[in-house]
């Protein structure tokens, strides 16, 4: 049922998941399945979960995702993840915080968070995905979301609980939203979108 799960969100951000076989060592699974973008390992397994693999596979410049099943209470990756810096993903989650993991597990490498640190010019690009990626002068890392209301409001309070807005989501999860009109929604641009970000709460 999982593999399952992880497989439908890996095609929904258009990539296609391979799994390692249920005897198959993680090394030999690394080797088998080539190329590999991104590895998403069971945080309970542990021959997925040691060092040695995760610095294999980053050597190789395969990002490591650590997912988990949601338990009551308990929203925080392992402990030996959170020292390591690696994405954590709960499970069950949804498309779009999916892509997000997948795009910052994608990005980890020394180069990006070495350039991460340092402020530059705002600029967008895409995610693995499709997302939209602001990067704000900051160097904070934006993930942009547009959410339209449909055509068809009944009541003032199903249009009020409709407004259309731009979404940010930071790589925290921290999401920030911004009232837009439906005009305001083709402009992407980088000045207009520090602008948004600026008046978003």
């Amino acid at each position: 049922m999982t593999a399952a799960l992880l497989g439908m969100l890996v095609e929904l951000a258009q990539l296609e998941p391979v799994f390692a076989e249920p005897s198959e060592r993680p090394e030999d699974a690394l080797n088998r399945l080539v190329p590999i973008l991104v590895v998403i390992a069971d945080g309970d397994v542990d021959a997925f979960t040691s060092d040695l693999f995760v610095a294999r596979a980053q050597h190789r410049g395969i990002g490591v995702i650590v997912f988990g099943i949601g338990k009551r209470g308990r929203r925080q990756p392992p402990e030996w993840a959170r020292q390591r810096g690696l994405p954590y993903l709960e499970l069950p989650t949804d498309a779009e915080q999916f892509g997000r993991i997948l795009d910052q597990a994608i990005r980890q490498d020394r180069r990006s968070r070495l350039a991460g640190d340092r402020r530059s010019s705002a600029h967008v690009e895409r995610a693995v995905d499709g997302t939209l990626i602001f990067h704000a002068e900051s160097g904070e890392r934006w993930y942009v979301y547009d959410r339209r209301s449909g055509e068809r409001r009944r009541t003032p309070e199903q249009a009020a609980i409709e407004e259309s807005y731009r979404a940010f989501v930071n790589q925290a999860g921290v999401e920030l939203r911004v009232a837009l009109d439906p005009d305001e929604f083709g402009d992407k641009s980088p000045r207009t979108l520090e602008s948004q970000l600026a008046r978003a709460k």
